[in-house]
């Protein structure tokens, strides 16, 4: 009878009570949901690392590929100094370039596990750089085509087999944030914090999310720049080649034949004076876009006949076959002198290469401003090309759209208007195109004296 009597009491000291048990599961179910929780943190963190390091490994092979064509850019145009056919100014901008490209992919190159070939290509780009700064143009142009091109296009190599390791690890990485995910969404449903785990989650994967769309903007951005780059050296180089054909071909025929045709000796001498005059104002055009860039433009102010400018600028457009109609009086603005020539003829060579066969050119006073029209009876410029007439650069897919021009002209006039506190604005109206000149009138004018008459439909 004890021994039966004491069973029982043994069993249930042996027993371990429901609410014990449900106490045991919920901690266990608990330790369970923090430890998916850690090991979500984990992986997202994990994910967030392998994130950082493609978008590292992304800049850095943008950087490379950037690295090689401002080098190819500046040895270029050191090349072309010593032809005589760029200004040394440009060549050492493009170098400088080149100079903190080349540093910019040293910071994108540290911390990839490519040391060796990143060495490299780095220092075959400052032996290039280094050449060219101790004007050792032809040495820049070997190392350019021979190691530097070979260096570069092995850490391209090698920059490309880190990045797909990367998106296997980071694909991987995704796969087992996902599971863990889905299985602590079921355990925790049973808990408190279900709902700060879950917000938690999904505040990372919008940091994650965020984070790839702000790095693939940049590295758009950075491709956009690049191809930008790459269109303009190719067109430049296109461009100021042929004006210099041109002259170097009719200078060596007068070289040749002397003055025995004095006629033909005249027109040879016509076509060289207008092809350097066009040249003059590419190279203009450059430099001007270059100084406002960097922000340097200088203007010199002062007071100054408008009308007597443009005759100025129209004059040799006249001698040289080019009807320019023009119908001004005298208007004082102040300004500066030598920029609005270059504004000028940019608008008449606008005019003269895309105009029609009739050309006019009015000013007047407008009250608070100079009003300066140039005016042509040409078909004008589709309608989804006016928006970008004053970009620099135009063009209409793979084509330009200032064929034959570096596509400059009148973003530079633009950019000298404002400049002066003016303005420049396209027109079409009843079958004639304008480009409406705007600048500030001087303080003092000439006295008033009789309207000239202007041509009808103009201005």
């Amino acid at each position: 009878m004890l021994a039966s009597s004491s069973q029982p009491g043994g069993t249930a000291g042996a027993r371990i009570s429901r609410p014990a048990l449900g106490a045991l599961i919920s901690a266990a179910i608990a330790i369970l949901v923090a430890a998916l929780l850690q090991a979500n943190s984990v992986a997202i963190g994990s994910f967030l690392d392998d994130s950082s390091e493609l978008a590292q490994t992304e800049a850095a092979l943008v950087a490379t590929q950037l690295s090689l064509r401002t080098l190819s850019q500046a040895v270029v145009l050191a090349e072309d100094v010593e032809l005589g056919v760029a200004d040394r100014e440009t060549a050492e901008t493009a170098a400088a370039e080149a100079a903190r490209v080349t540093t910019d992919l040293e910071d994108r190159l540290n911390g990839l596990d490519i040391t060796v070939v990143a060495d490299t290509a780095i220092a075959d780009a400052h032996a290039t750089l280094a050449a060219l700064d101790a004007g050792d143009v032809a040495t820049a142009g070997d190392l350019l085509a021979g190691s530097a091109l070979t260096s570069h296009q092995e850490l391209h190599d090698a920059i490309v087999a880190l990045r797909d390791d990367v998106l296997v690890t980071l694909d991987s990485a995704q796969g087992w944030t996902r599971r863990i995910g889905t299985v602590a969404g079921f355990l925790i449903a049973l808990l408190a914090p279900a709902l700060a785990i879950y917000a938690y989650w999904r505040i990372a994967r919008r940091q994650v999310d965020s984070a790839r769309v702000e790095m693939d903007t940049k590295l758009k951005a950075e491709r956009r720049v690049l191809q930008a780059k790459d269109e303009f050296i190719s067109n430049i180089s296109h461009e100021l080649r042929t004006p210099l054909t041109s002259i170097y071909g009719f200078s060596e025929v007068l070289i040749e034949q002397g003055l025995i045709d004095p006629e033909e000796a005249h027109t040879l001498i016509s076509v060289i004076n207008e092809e350097s005059a066009e040249l003059n104002r590419m190279v203009e055009d450059l430099l001007t876009v270059a100084r406002d860039d960097a922000g340097e433009i200088v203007y010199s102010f002062g007071d100054f006949d408008l009308a007597a400018e443009i005759s100025t600028v129209t004059r040799p457009l006249t001698r040289s076959g080019i009807p320019v109609e023009v119908a001004s009086k005298p208007v004082w603005i102040h300004a500066d002198q030598l920029r609005t020539r270059q504004i000028l003829r940019n608008l008449l060579s606008n005019a003269q290469k895309w105009g029609g066969p009739d050309i006019y050119v009015t000013c007047h006073n407008g009250g608070d401003r100079a009003i300066v029209a140039v005016a042509d009876n040409g078909s004008g410029v589709p309608a989804d090309t006016e928006r970008r007439l004053f970009s620099r650069y135009m063009h209409e897919g793979d084509s330009a759209l200032t064929t034959g021009t570096v596509g400059l002209g009148l973003a530079v006039a633009r950019i000298l208007a404002n400049g002066m506190g003016g303005g420049i604005r396209y027109e079409r109206d009843e079958g004639w195109t304008r480009f409406v000149l705007e600048l500030p009138l001087a303080q003092t004018q000439p006295a008033a004296s009789e309207t000239e008459e202007r041509p009808v439909g103009i201005v």
